[in-house]
């Protein structure tokens, strides 16, 4: 049963959508756009829930109409504005991106959010001297949102500043899972049982890799696998780990696990011809 705290409108309301979304309640966010546009067509806070179910459907172009409406009833709504350009972002539609997150950083110039997307998309089409000015920024004006400290640490594996990288998606995982200062690598990657946070140890992993420390990637790839058992990324990534640690073995077991997830996953078809070559010659 829906708060009836959410139907006045406010940021719970919006809260509450963006907490479905990133969830993946389709249902659930079905329901509730159908509901709130029933009972207020007028109101900017249905439209982003309708919106929000096609996001969640991977529907972002449909999305963009119903973001757009939003703004229009609405064009004080920063949390609009945001899923705009991130419905943007998701079709590579950068320059239409950049407008909307810019519309929501004017509206909330105290607000972080918007600067870390500026910043998340800047460093996703290759401009990271301009990403790393906006997401300083945003992580100077957040107080220490993790999810500055993640796109710090992605931006610096962009540039190829890997140890940098491990630091900044280290500092991340402390601050979720509340380790201490002396805590171990391996410690901390299994304090994370969130789902959510999967993409950090994932990014983690890679730079540990790119630094061969081996063993410590098996580690953070071996935490994805356990938090997103369906995704092929964290099967493949293990198994081509294990290959470089000379385990031809473990690395064939893992890349059949990837190929079961995605079976045409191009880059674990080609690595197991490899791994069977290698374990066959052994």
């Amino acid at each position: 049963e829906v708060d009836p705290t959410l139907r006045t409108g406010g940021g719970a309301a919006y809260v509450y959508v963006a907490t479905l979304l990133i969830s993946g309640h389709k249902r659930t966010l079905f329901s509730l756009a159908h509901e709130w546009v029933e009972g207020c067509p007028k109101s900017a806070q249905a439209w982003f829930a309708v919106g929000a179910y096609y996001s969640c459907c991977g529907r972002h172009h449909v999305a963009q109409r119903h973001f757009c409406r939003a703004t229009r009833l609405d064009p004080q709504c920063t949390e609009a504005w945001i899923a705009f350009g991130c419905s943007f972002a998701a079709c590579d539609e950068s320059d239409q991106a950049l407008a909307s997150f810019r519309a929501a950083q004017r509206l909330s110039p105290g607000e972080h959010t918007s600067l870390l997307y500026m910043g998340m998309e800047y460093n996703r089409t290759n401009h990271l001297v301009l990403a790393q000015n906006f997401l300083n920024t945003a992580l100077q004006n957040s107080g220490g949102d993790p999810l500055c400290y993640h796109e710090l640490g992605v931006l610096a594996s962009n540039k190829g500043d890997h140890r940098e990288a491990i630091i900044c998606l280290r500092k991340v995982l402390s601050i979720v899972v509340c380790s201490s200062p002396t805590s171990t690598l391996e410690e901390t990657v299994e304090l994370c049982v969130d789902p959510y946070w999967e993409a950090t140890v994932f990014n983690l992993g890679h730079a540990l890799r790119k630094t061969r420390q081996y063993q410590a990637a098996a580690t953070c790839y071996a935490r994805c696998i356990s938090l997103c058992p369906d995704k092929c990324s964290g099967y493949s990534a293990y198994a081509f780990t294990c290959q470089m640690m000379g385990k031809p073995d473990f690395a064939v077991e893992f890349y059949h696990q990837a190929l079961s997830c995605k079976p045409d996953d191009n880059f674990s078809t080609e690595m197991l011809s490899r791994a069977l070559g290698s374990h066959l010659s052994a």
